[in-house]
């Protein structure tokens, strides 16, 4: 038996992969990433797919994987590149790739395989509904893998276990108040009260649904008047969702990825009963009583037609795909020019940023301050984001930066490795000593000020009086809470480039208190209920930290209730697709609930409606 590993390099998104392929008498045996700054959540899960596909036809002649198609290309050809150049030919097998045309008759379709888009599709699943979900990706998790795990745990019995009696300070009304006063009062009240309402079963559901162990956020923010976000022991998103997908299939959801939705499909009545999805070898009708759509936001496309100039931060899948094949629901919408604009990021490439959030957060809380290219404080550096994003956005460029100690910068730089950057791809940054974005500097005052472009002599008097400032214990000219004025040690300093970023949009479609969409004559469209980012006006033009995450949980809980109820007073006809609806069902106002003359399960879920 000859054994041998094979090096190969392909060129990924964010750089360099490095991957052994490993062969056994001139057969793949399996293949192995040594070096990656690609997007962890994403590349595990595509370079896990393509591995399977090409150890399983032994060749690397397939299919790229869909959403990640750039790298795994790249890894596809330096990898049939390799073997040529060491004179390996495996005996390639052959795989089945006629194209299949598939139907599948269920009781809940759902777009999407976000957070919000998996919760709606447990939730119905759990009211014993026959369930699929379709991503046109070839992995899972849409935008919800690049966040971070944070959520609200507001009226949850897990907030009363992590939190204890201080649970009991906070409370739906409370919250509302907080997304209220966060956004500035734009935000639609009915979709606020049903995200309070249901973010505290939602997480209580789907933590006993996925067996997901959650704890105190490390980070509390300020935007919050108390303590309650709550993430998992990662602080990655990618753990909730993989572990609710698997839990989602293992308990008899189907989950088909590389299912690209193409049409919705009305019958003769003009009642939407189906829908098309195409794959590279697949192409499946889903015929419903319900259909959720959870299909994220439009960032990248807003992005890519120049309809923006704040760089984004998102996943280039964020398409709103959705403009085109449900265009024929004729679907109310409002605000789509709304973005969830942060001002902590790193433009990592033109247009491109990533967050620095809980960095900058942990920096301001040990002193740092933010100073602009004339090197002048801007803001109170210990202030809720908004004043941040304010302050950088009245900048002529756009941009402020952190001061920071070295023992500021080995927190903060401890956080980057926690939250999306890389070792290797930090001191490439640095390695540009100020040359071009993202600006990474090190040195002592003078040399910093020089390499980032800052006015020295202004930036030491803003220094010198801020050291003042903390050891007297008040600082006249911002107010900043003297808990939060720490002095510099030290003749280190770092400046860390700050710009606006963007992923989320917050305008979105039009919908009920109970998820269900509405048309442009503000009627429901039946059987048509949507979940997270596609529905825009629970946070207002701005929302707090942990609450895109929040409503992604409390809208996908909402809609799969509203979805599975549905399907109490509805039969599929598997020849023509029809919805046959006996008599229209009466919904009731607290519930959410529809009721028949079959008894139905209530759910438990609250609306925003008055009472």
């Amino acid at each position: 038996m000859s054994k041998e590993t094979i090096k190969a390099q392909a060129q990924g998104r964010n750089g360099e992969i490095d991957f052994d392929i490993e062969v056994v008498d001139q057969q793949l045996a399996d293949l192995k990433v040594t070096k990656s700054s690609e997007t962890k959540a994403v590349f595990d899960q595509a370079f896990g797919k393509l591995r399977d596909n090409v150890l399983a036809a032994q060749s690397f002649d397939v299919d790229a994987i869909s959403g990640a198609s750039i790298m795994t290309k790249a890894i596809l050809e330096s990898g049939k590149k390799a073997l040529a150049e060491n004179g390996v030919r495996p005996v390639a097998r052959k795989v089945d790739t006629t194209h299949k045309n598939v139907t599948l008759n269920v009781d809940v379709a759902v777009i999407g395989s976000g957070m919000a888009g998996l919760l709606a599709a447990s939730r119905a699943l759990s009211m014993g509904k026959k369930v699929v979900v379709l991503e046109k990706n070839g992995y899972v998790g849409g935008a919800s893998i690049l966040n971070g795990s944070n959520v609200t745990a507001t009226g949850s019995r897990l907030a009363k276990k992590l939190f204890g009696p201080l649970a009991d300070q906070d409370s739906p009304e409370r919250l509302f108040n907080d997304i209220t006063k966060e956004c500035r009062g734009t935000n639609y009240p009915e979709l606020s009260h049903l995200l309070a309402n249901n973010i505290g079963k939602a997480i209580d559901f789907i933590t006993d649904f996925a067996d997901l162990t959650y704890q105190k956020a490390e980070t509390q923010t300020i935007e919050h008047s108390v303590n309650r976000q709550v993430e998992m022991p990662s602080q990655s998103s990618y753990e909730v969702v993989t572990k609710v997908a698997k839990a989602f299939e293992a308990k008899g959801g189907i989950l088909l990825t590389d299912a690209r939705v193409e049409a919705l499909k009305k019958n003769d009545k003009g009642v939407l009963t189906s829908l098309v999805a195409e794959g590279k070898h697949q192409t499946t009708t889903v015929n419903f009583k319900s259909l959720v759509m959870a299909a994220g936001g439009w960032g990248a496309k807003d992005y890519k037609e120049g309809k923006t100039d704040i760089p984004y931060y998102g996943p280039m899948t964020s398409t709103g795909d959705y403009f085109t094949f449900a265009k024929n629901m004729n679907l109310a919408s409002r605000n789509l020019d709304w973005y969830k604009v942060y001002p902590h990021g790193l433009e990592v490439e033109p247009g491109i940023a990533k967050l620095t959030t809980y960095s900058t957060k942990e920096a301001s809380d040990m002193g740092a301050i933010f100073v602009n290219r004339a090197g002048k404080r801007v803001v109170n550096e210990s202030l809720p984001y908004t004043h941040f994003r304010d302050a950088i956005a009245a900048e002529p460029d756009k941009t402020c930066f952190v001061l920071m100690d070295q023992r500021i910068w080995d927190r903060f730089y401890e956080l980057m490795l926690k939250y999306g950057f890389n070792e290797e791809e930090v001191q490439g940054f640095f390695a540009n000593d100020g040359k071009k974005s993202p600006i990474l500097v090190k040195g002592d005052l003078a040399a910093v000020a020089q390499k980032a472009g800052v006015e020295y002599g202004s930036l030491k008097e803003t220094f010198e009086k801020y050291q003042e400032y903390a050891k007297n214990g008040a600082d006249p000219e911002f107010g900043r809470d003297a808990k939060f004025l720490h002095p510099y040690e030290g003749d280190t300093f770092y400046l860390i480039e700050q710009k606006l970023r963007f992923c989320t949009t917050l305008g979105g479609y039009e919908a009920t208190p109970e998820m269900q969409l509405l048309d442009a004559d503000f009627k429901p469209v039946e059987n048509f209920y949507a979940a997270g980012e596609i529905v825009g006006g629970a946070n207002g033009k701005d929302s707090m930290p942990s609450m895109m995450n929040s409503w992604s949980y409390a809208s996908g809980f909402v809609a799969g209730t509203a979805a599975a109820d549905n399907c109490n007073n509805r039969e599929v006809d598997v020849v023509t697709s029809a919805s046959v609806a006996p008599a229209a069902p009466k919904v009731e106002a607290v519930t959410g609930a529809s009721h028949h003359a079959a008894p139905a399960p209530k759910p438990d879920v609250t609306s925003g409606a008055s009472h």
